[in-house]
């Protein structure tokens, strides 16, 4: 079973991903961190070649991750699905989980990290940006899971159990539908 996390930049695809794999013995990728071990970072790539250079590199690298047969939560870049292609190419290999992060914990976890599409951008702009895809990632989720605590643990915790549950009641194409 893959799950693959979705949502807005510092929402914790990475963080709350990475330790439910270890709670849960599964396998963990990361999407970005896969891309920066060949290519360099999301940030040098943009700099570099450009946005569609890079989500060209993010979906070869997403069927790839996707192929890989084990257990395993794959956190998304906060962008992937917005790209069509990946989006049908996710839901017929992943289950998707949204991480609906509240936008203050989100602004407060973004601080002076190298995100190239909020570089010198306003609160104003980024909340913005966020808005505009929050409807994207509802939409394309499976799952809905609201982070709204700031407690690491608990999230944790919540997460396995939804993940848990999924095993219990996988996704099959009568109740994708």
């Amino acid at each position: 079973m893959i799950i693959a996390l979705t949502g807005f930049m510092a929402s914790g695809k990475t963080t709350f991903g990475r330790a439910v794999a270890a709670q849960l013995g599964w396998d963990f990728a990361d999407l970005d961190e896969v891309i920066a071990g060949r290519y360099g970072t999301p940030a040098e790539i943009f700099a570099a070649r450009g946005e569609a250079y890079f989500r060209e590199l993010e979906t070869s690298l997403l069927q790839e991750a996707l192929q890989s047969g084990r257990d395993t939560i794959l956190a998304l870049g906060g962008g992937t699905l917005l790209r069509e292609e990946n989006l049908r190419l996710v839901k017929a290999r992943a289950t998707i989980i949204w991480l609906d992060t509240d936008f203050d914990i989100i602004l407060s976890e973004i601080g002076n990290a190298e995100r190239p599409l909020v570089r010198g951008k306003s609160v104003a702009d980024i909340r913005a940006l966020y808005e505009t895809r929050r409807p994207f990632y509802e939409t394309a989720a499976d799952i809905a899971f609201p982070v709204v605590s700031r407690d690491y643990l608990q999230v944790i915790a919540d997460l396995v159990l939804c993940i848990r549950s999924i095993q219990t009641f996988p996704k099959t194409a009568e109740n994708n539908e």
